[in-house]
């Protein structure tokens, strides 16, 4: 399982219409066979975090595409990121999931499947990408050198 962990700096004058809008983009991304888990709002910064998941990245890239270029998103989209300042996705892969009552599955990703997050999505209109920049170590280097 892929989960997109969505973070929205949202502007402080339209975060009661963005709730109000997300209640029905949580339906629809249902529709499409998205799992929204969860969604918050921290009223003081305008920072709204959301997940939703979805199978492995083919799934992903699959059913982003249909949501995405479904007509109900196609007819709100502006609407929609007008209320947005700027946001981030990561891509986490599940190691532990919750199914029912109190039982844990732990769930290792195969070394063969493709990488949460491999295929690379595009800002929406008007919004480009951040300067900001994430390091990593890269395979193989020495932690202690």
């Amino acid at each position: 399982m892929i989960t997109e962990l969505r973070r929205y700096r949202l502007r402080p004058e339209k975060i009661d219409s963005w709730l109000a809008f997300f209640e029905e983009a949580a339906a629809e991304n249902a529709r499409h066979g998205i799992r929204v888990e969860y969604a918050g709002l921290n009223r003081e910064t305008g920072e709204f975090v959301w997940l939703r998941s979805f199978a492995d990245e083919p799934d992903r890239v699959q059913r982003k595409a249909a949501f995405y270029g479904g007509q109900w998103w196609l007819e709100r989209e502006t609407y929609a990121m007008d209320h947005v300042l700027e946001y981030g996705v990561e891509f986490l892969e599940a190691a532990i999931v919750r199914q029912g009552g109190d039982v844990i599955a732990q769930r290792r990703v195969a070394s063969d499947e493709a990488v949460a997050g491999s295929t690379v999505d595009s800002p929406p209109d008007g919004f480009v990408r951040s300067t900001a920049a994430r390091w990593v170590r890269g395979a193989g280097s020495d932690p202690t050198g």
